[in-house]
C-alpha cells in the first residue's frame, strides 16, 4: 500500500449529483471508486451478479461511500458483513457523505491494519461465527487502486474459501459401532478415568488439551483442528471446561452440528449459572446428583440425565500390604478430605463486607440441615436486601462460601465426634484450626498412588458427604469400596439405589449414630468383611466409569440417531 501522504482522495459528483470519490495513489492515477453517471445503479448491477448463498460471513473489501454495501446488506440481511478498508480517509469520507453515513458505526469495519492483521480479525470473526461458510465481495475499482494491499487478503481469502471449511466441520455422527469422542483435557481429575473407560469399551479417545486461563481464541483453532482431523461423534468434558461464558464455542459446536455432553460432577450451580448461554439444544448435562436437575432445566438445559459417580477398579483395588505400608497408612479411623478453610476464605473476599454476616448464618443454618441453599436463603428474608445488591459472579462467590464454611462446620463436627477413637485425618493444614487434640493430623494424600493404599489399610474408612451435595454420594463412596474396604457414610438419599443399605452400605445420621456405629465395627471385624465384600461386588457388577461411559455413549447415540 502507497503512503499516506501519496494519496489524494477527493470528492467529486456523478451527474444524477451522487456523490463519489476518485483516489490517485503513487501506484495508479486517478481512478473514479463508483460510476460518475450513477453510483446506485452501477451498485445494483455489481451485487446482482454476485454469487452468494445469503448466509454466512460475507467478506467485503473495499468500502468507498458504501454503495454496494448497501445493496449487499439489503440483498442479504442473514449475512455478517466485515468490510475491510486500507485507507482511513475514505472511511472519514464514508461516514461524511456515504450512504450509511448515519449507521456505518454499527459495522464491522475495518480500517487500516495491515493485511496480515485484517486477515487475523476475519479468522477471529469466523471462529466467533461458528466457521460459518464464508465468501467475500470485492469492490474492484479500489481493489486495482490499492492492488499491492488487497493482493494477500484475496490470496488467503481464495484459500479459505477453496477448502470448504465449513463442509469439513459437518459430517454425520455415530456411523460405526465404535464411538469416536473428543475428550476436552484440563487435567481434571476424572479424565483418565473417562478416556480408560470409553478405551476399554471398544471405543476411541481423542483429547484437546487446554491450560488455564486460555480464552476462546486460544482454544477455538485447536478444537477445529482436532474435529476436522479426528471426525469425533462427540465432544466430551467435566464441569463445562473449556467453554466460555458468552457461549461462544457452544454456538460454534451448535452450528456444526456437534453433540457434547458435560458430566458435571460438582455442583452446577456455583458455574453454570455464568453459562447461561451454553444452554443450547446439542449440550447435554449429566449430573451426578438428581436434585440439580430442575435448576438446570430451568436456566434452558433441555437434556439433562442422572449420573452418578463411580471407581476406576484397575486404581481402586484390594492389595496386599507390606508392613511399611501399615505403619505409614494403617488407621483404625481414617478420613480424607479438605477442610474448606481456603476455598471459604477465597470466596467470601470476594463480597462485600455487608454480605459476611449473611455467609455465616446461612453457612451455621446449612450445616446442621442438608438442603438447597435457595430455599435456605429464601427462609432468611432478613438477608435478602444484600444479597440481591449482588452481581452473578459476587452471588456465584456468595453460595460457594456459604457451602463451603457449611462443609467444614459439618465434616469438623463429625469429626470430633470420634475423638475418642483417636481418629486420622488426612487433609490440608486448614484442619489445625479445626480438630480436637486426640485427632492427628497427617499430609494430604496422593488420589492415584497413595489413597488405595489407605483405603486397604483402615479398619474404617469415615465419610462425611460436602454440603454441596444435597442427594449424592462423594467420590468416596465408590473408591473404598472398589478396595474391598469399609465403609461408614453419612445416609444421602441416592444411596439406597446404589448400594443395599446395612448389607453393602452402612450409613450414619447423627454425630451419636456415627459414634455408636464406628465403636460397634471396630469390634466386629467379621462384619466389616462381610459388608466390604458385599460393596466391592457391586461396584464391579454395577459402579464403574466402564459402566458410566456406556451410559453416556448410548445417551448421546439415542439424542444423536
Amino acid at each position: 500500500m502507497a503512503n499516506k501522504q501519496d494519496i489524494l482522495i477527493e470528492l467529486v459528483f456523478a451527474k444524477n449529483s451522487s456523490p463519489s470519490l476518485t483516489v490517485r495513489t503513487a501506484e495508479s492515477a486517478a481512478k473514479p471508486l463508483h460510476s460518475l453517471y450513477d453510483p446506485e445503479t452501477e451498485a445494483a448491477t455489481l451485487v446482482s451478479g454476485f454469487n452468494f448463498i445469503g448466509k454466512g460471513l460475507l467478506v467485503v473489501l473495499g468500502l468507498g461511500l458504501g454503495y454496494h454495501i448497501k445493496e449487499l446488506i439489503t440483498k442479504y440481511p442473514d449475512a455478517e458483513l466485515i468490510v475491510i478498508e486500507p485507507d482511513a480517509g475514505i472511511y472519514e469520507y464514508a461516514k461524511a457523505h456515504g450512504t450509511l453515513k448515519n449507521t456505518i458505526s454499527s459495522l464491522d469495519v475495518v480500517v487500516g491494519l495491515k493485511p496480515d492483521k485484517a486477515l487475523e480479525h476475519i479468522s477471529k470473526a469466523q471462529i466467533m461465527h461458528g466457521m460459518r461458510q464464508l465468501s467475500f465481495f470485492k469492490l474492484q475499482s479500489e481493489v486495482s487502486v490499492f492492488s499491492s494491499y488487497f493482493a494477500p487478503i484475496i490470496k488467503a481469502l481464495d484459500a479459505s474459501v477453496s477448502v470448504k471449511l465449513w463442509e469439513r466441520l459437518r459430517y454425520t455422527k455415530f456411523k460405526d459401532a465404535r464411538t469416536k469422542i473428543l475428550l476436552i483435557d484440563q487435567k481434571y481429575f476424572l479424565t483418565k478415568e473417562i478416556e480408560r473407560a470409553a478405551e476399554s469399551n471398544g471405543h476411541i479417545v481423542e483429547k484437546v488439551s487446554l491450560t488455564k486461563g486460555e480464552v476462546t481464541g486460544d482454544i477455538l483453532p485447536r478444537l477445529i483442528r482436532k474435529i476436522i482431523e479426528f471426525k469425533p461423534d462427540f465432544l466430551m468434558t467435566i464441569n463445562h471446561l473449556g467453554f466460555d461464558e458468552e457461549g461462544i464455542i457452544a454456538s460454534f459446536l451448535e452450528s456444526i452440528d456437534m453433540p457434547a455432553a458435560s458430566w458435571y460432577v460438582d455442583s452446577p450451580d456455583l458455574i453454570v449459572r455464568s453459562f447461561t448461554k451454553n444452554a443450547l439444544s446439542n449440550i447435554h448435562l449429566f449430573i451426578w446428583d438428581r436434585h440439580y436437575i430442575p435448576s438446570m432445566r430451568s436456566v434452558g438445559f433441555e437434556n439433562v440425565i442422572y449420573l452418578p459417580l463411580a471407581a476406576d477398579e484397575d486404581v481402586f483395588r484390594p492389595m496386599e500390604l507390606s508392613k511399611h505400608d501399615f505403619r505409614k497408612y494403617g488407621a483404625d479411623t481414617s478420613f480424607v478430605g479438605n477442610s474448606m478453610v481456603k476455598p471459604y476464605k477465597d470466596n467470601i473476599q470476594k463480597l462485600p463486607a455487608s454480605c459476611h454476616e449473611a455467609v455465616e448464618k446461612l453457612a451455621a443454618a446449612l450445616s446442621k440441615e442438608r438442603v438447597s441453599l435457595s430455599s435456605l436463603i429464601a427462609d432468611h428474608t432478613d438477608l435478602k436486601d444484600d444479597i440481591n445488591k449482588l452481581d452473578t459472579h459476587q452471588r456465584l462467590a456468595l453460595d460457594a462460601a456459604v457451602l463451603w464454611k457449611a462443609t467444614m462446620l459439618y465434616r469438623a463436627g463429625l469429626i470430633n465426634s470420634l475423638d475418642f477413637l483417636n481418629p486420622v485425618v488426612h487433609g490440608d493444614a486448614g484442619w489445625k484450626s479445626l480438630l480436637s487434640k486426640n485427632i492427628q493430623l497427617k499430609p494430604e494424600l496422593h488420589y492415584y498412588s497413595e489413597l488405595p493404599q489407605l483405603y486397604n489399610a483402615s479398619k474404617i474408612n469415615f465419610n462425611a458427604t460436602s454440603l454441596q451435595m444435597l442427594g449424592a454420594v462423594n467420590q468416596r463412596v465408590f473408591d473404598v469400596p472398589a478396595c474391598r474396604g469399609f465403609l461408614l457414610t453419612d445416609a444421602q438419599d441416592s444411596i439406597s439405589d446404589l448400594f443395599e443399605p446395612g448389607k453393602e452400605v452402612i450409613t450414619y445420621s447423627s454425630q451419636q449414630e456415627a459414634a455408636d456405629l464406628a465403636r460397634h465395627f471396630l469390634d466386629n471385624e467379621s462384619g466389616r468383611r462381610a459388608v466390604a465384600q458385599a460393596a466391592h461386588q457391586r461396584v464391579l457388577n454395577e459402579h464403574t466409569y466402564r459402566h458410566r461411559m456406556l451410559r453416556i455413549t448410548k445417551e448421546m447415540r439415542k439424542m444423536f440417531p
